[in-house]
């Protein structure tokens, strides 16, 4: 028997590939060293080359292909999907609870590229919020600063390292936050910031009964060097990662009892999205992929429109072969 090819994987810690990390689902063929690391994965994946595939921004990975960089190869796994309503914040009191009160504004974001940035300014967009008339500004939240680059800022973006936007937003010098995760004092009683959209749940759904849309963060990628060696992985991988997350899915009905409603959040998207509710593969997911396309050149990310058939050419490539090896 031919020794199992040793393959590298890093990814968040999420609860949908448990079932691979714990052996329970395996890649034909591969030896998968499987390393999750949440607060790094995105940043290593790029930057360390022992590191065979691995967690990537799509949006930061469409922009690579777009200008002619082909370093990562994509599979349509899709670790990371997340509606962006509820990632706008503003100060208690403001008055604010709208998209459309936002117009002229003064908006500040962690990074300007970002997936869920992007997303998050097409949900501006969508309300007919111009985002040349917003004033932005990229820095840090409240902690240390991304050192991601940010590429090249359009006229109404300005970087601000000598602060943070929480501090401005407290002081009044923005008026808005937009950010993936709930600034710091956030959840305290009392707390001088609230969501824009209070009930940002409804706001999701209906977006996404009106759109069709189910925003697509981060997408696994293989080193064009592991792909080019041995093509045959994309496969064995998708095929591993796709059967981990439908085992999650599966057994998140039978331990529903870990939050106290998860079941009820279950039977709701299930009603909404079908039994699949976190889709993989590449036309369940061509709608998004090229909404996120045509933000990205609408928004200026990329100086060319382009289509979504560039995100998976060699995936689908290995698919139409058949049987992986």
């Amino acid at each position: 028997m031919e020794p199992k090819l040793s393959i590298k994987l890093v990814t968040k810690d999420y609860d949908f590939f448990a079932p691979l990390a714990c052996g329970d689902v395996s890649a034909d063929g591969i030896n998968l060293i499987y390393e999750r690391d949440t607060p790094n994965a995105l940043d290593r994946t790029l930057a360390d080359a022992s590191i065979d595939a691995g967690e990537l921004s799509l949006s930061r990975q469409l922009a690579r292909l777009a200008s002619g960089d082909l370093s990562f190869v994509g599979i349509p796994v899709f670790p990371q999907r997340v509606f962006r309503h509820r990632c706008f914040f503003v100060r208690r009191g403001s008055g604010l609870t709208s998209f459309e009160q936002l117009a002229a504004k003064r908006i500040g974001c962690n990074e300007w590229p970002a997936s869920g940035n992007t997303w998050g300014r097409a949900i501006l967009r969508h309300h007919g919020v111009q985002i040349e008339g917003i004033s932005w500004l990229v820095g840090s939240i409240d902690g240390k600063p991304s050192n991601r680059p940010q590429g090249n800022l359009p006229p109404h973006v300005n970087p601000i390292n000598d602060k943070t936007l929480l501090s401005m937003l407290l002081d009044g010098q923005l008026d808005a936050l937009m950010c993936p995760h709930p600034p710091k004092g956030f959840d305290q009683p009392d707390s001088p910031m609230v969501r824009l959209v209070s009930d940002y749940r409804k706001a999701e759904m209906d977006y996404y009964r009106t759109t069709g849309l189910f925003p697509v963060l981060h997408v696994i990628g293989v080193r064009r060097q592991a792909y080019e060696k041995n093509p045959w992985i994309l496969r064995s991988l998708f095929n591993a990662l796709d059967a981990s997350k439908k085992m999650s899915q599966d057994s998140r009905r039978k331990l529903s009892d870990t939050t106290p409603w998860l079941i009820a959040e279950i039977e709701d998207a299930t009603a909404l999205f079908g039994k699949d509710y976190f889709p993989y593969g590449v036309e369940q997911s061509r709608k998004d992929i090229q909404a996120l396309c045509d933000e990205q050149y609408a928004q200026g990310l990329v100086s060319q429109q382009v289509d979504a058939a560039i995100a998976f050419p060699e995936f689908e490539a290995q698919m139409s072969k058949g049987t992986a090896g």
